[in-house]
This record gives structure tokens, sequence and C-alpha cells, in this order.
């Protein structure tokens, strides 16, 4: 069977928020939209968009969003929704969550792989009736 359900298109290039280079935020950076990180970040980044770090860019802390695209350094969990992308430059010292996972040759990844679909955005699917989204394929 075909299946019918509607998914969000992420955009991360267009971008809502922009933390410049030599930028530091000490807390919690949200925003519904695409935030583009130049700068350093230490606390937690929350996107309903895309999080796009830059190789200037760093995390302490925790990254969740619908897409995320690392090219800089975090050290912290990520999860994202739909998926999420390690370029050569990244480097992630975490565990990783997204049904769609993309590392490239050269980036450093020290934590735990789960390809599963967001484990928050199942329990809000239940609790609101409506239904699950399809699980990673491994074959």
């Amino acid at each position: 069977m075909l299946d019918t359900r509607k998914t969000r298109v992420y955009n991360e290039n267009k971008v809502v928020t922009i933390l410049g280079p030599g930028t530091r935020v000490v807390g919690e950076l949200s925003c519904q939209g695409t935030i583009r990180i130049e700068g350093a970040v230490q606390g937690t980044v929350f996107s309903d968009d895309s999080v796009v770090l830059l190789e200037t860019g760093s995390v302490k802390g925790d990254v969740r969003a619908g897409q995320v695209i690392i090219s800089g350094e975090v050290r912290g969990n990520v999860n994202a929704v739909d998926r999420l992308e390690i370029t050569a430059h990244g480097k992630v010292l975490g565990d990783i969550n997204a049904p769609r996972i993309c590392i490239h040759e050269g980036v450093v990844f020290e934590g735990m792989c789960t390809m599963k679909a967001d484990r928050a955005r199942q329990t809000d699917s239940v609790s609101s009736g409506s239904p699950r989204p399809a699980a990673a394929s491994t074959s």
C-alpha cells in the first residue's frame, strides 16, 4: 500500500536565526525556523526546522531538530526527527538518533547511533491519535 501521509519538508537554506562567528550563547537556543551556528553554544539547541552547524561552530549540549547538518563540533546528543548529516569536517562526541543518517568520510564520531523514528514524535502521535511514522528500513 502506498504511504499517503504527508511528510514535512525541511529547508536548511531558509535561515531564520544566525549565530555569527565569535558569538557565544550560554543557555537554551530555540527557534521555529532554521538556525545557522557559526559561533559557540553552551546549552541546548532546538529548532522545528533545521540546525546547520558550520565548521567554525560548536555546541556543548544537546541538539534537536527536524534536520541537523554538522560541519563543526557537538559535545552532546543529537536527535533529528527526519535526517542527520555529518560532513567531512564534523565532530560529534555523543549519541545520535535519526531515521536517516549520512556520515561522510573523515568524520570524528564517538557515541551510539540509533536509526529510529524520533521517540518524542512517536509519543506525541500516540497521544494525539495520529498514525505513527514508519521506522527506518535496514534492507
